[in-house]
């Protein structure tokens, strides 16, 4: 295989799902029942102690980290086998069977929240981000507010999406990969309650939920280019998945908020957890509103396509 050794391949088969998600997405899991969990950014993926697997939204199945990588995150074979590998320090780990999280007295200490340091210019970021069809106001804004700048590892860039509290202070983020390698991942100690959000130049009432980054930037940039509105004029917040956790505490944020729009994915899971929100704000008093991408999967899918369509016209 081009890139990496059979050594290699064969070390990065033996870490499986579970043991890949205490390591690197200990926050992103929780009980689904004895011995079983349930991600929390992709609500269909659930797996077993042992790191069975199974992905219901594309009825994937299986058991290694690198499976997972390479069918739910969309990572290549290559890119997923050195990962795995720089995880594990290059040492061949022992392996040996891992039991049920311990009771939260015995927990270890949380990992410590720290922004990865950024690189010198945000070139790959910005030049991916415009292949994704970002208007430029947007991407100005969110490196202005400074939630959003590049970092490398390994000379592989990604995009950095800051999380914040009600303060602006950061507290979580996750990464994006920017070049050919399709890398996604939080950054280690991120919780969801702290989402990354672009908040309204001026006292708003509306917030837009999306369940990426991305997502809420072309929601953003859609406004924008179809002259619907001003686009500073409500907030665009990102879930980092389906769980409404982060919607919760953005509302104590900005507690004048009365009219919520949902803009989830279309697919079983956006659509299931649309319904879940719709039930958890009944007699909140806010406004609730579902408005489904109306072109592709997500609104990155329909900012795209309308994209191409106007730039045929110009």
């Amino acid at each position: 295989m081009p890139g990496v050794t059979e050594q290699e391949i064969a070390q990065a088969k033996q870490m499986n799902l579970y043991q890949y998600m205490q390591l690197c997405e200990p926050d992103n899991f929780k009980p689904e029942g004895p011995g079983q969990f349930r991600h929390k950014g992709h609500s269909s993926l659930t797996f077993a102690e042992d790191g069975s697997w199974t992905y219901f939204k594309t009825k994937a199945t299986g058991r290694t980290a690198l499976n997972y990588l390479i069918a739910v995150e969309g990572v290549s074979f290559v890119e997923a086998v050195r990962e795995i590998n720089r995880i594990q320090g290059g040492v061949r780990p022992s392996f040996q069977p891992v039991k049920a999280p311990s009771p939260p007295a015995e927990k270890k200490p949380a990992k410590e929240f720290r922004l990865p340091k950024p690189d010198k210019n945000n070139y790959a970021a910005t030049a991916y981000l415009r292949k994704r069809c970002i208007h430029p106001n947007v991407l100005t804004v969110c490196k202005q507010k400074r939630i959003l700048y590049q970092t490398s590892f390994k000379d592989h860039p990604n995009c950095v999406f800051v999380g914040r509290d009600g303060n602006g202070e950061a507290k979580g983020g996750s990464l994006r990969g920017c070049s050919q390698i399709q890398f996604r991942r939080d950054i280690p100690g991120s919780k969801k309650i702290y989402p990354f959000y672009i908040e309204a130049a001026a006292t708003a009432d509306t917030v837009e939920v999306y369940e990426a980054p991305i997502d809420a930037m072309s929601g953003a940039s859609l406004k924008i280019i179809q002259h619907t509105g001003n686009w500073r004029g409500v907030h665009y917040l990102a879930l980092g998945g389906t769980d409404y956790a982060a919607l919760d505490a953005f509302l104590t944020y900005y507690p004048n908020i009365t009219h919520i729009v949902l803009c989830l994915d279309n697919d079983e899971a956006g659509r299931t957890r649309t319904q879940d929100i719709i039930k958890h704000l009944d007699g909140s008093g806010k406004t609730v509103e579902d408005r489904q991408p109306p072109i592709g999967k997500d609104y990155n899918d329909t900012l795209v396509q309308v994209t191409q369509e106007y730039q045929k016209h110009c």
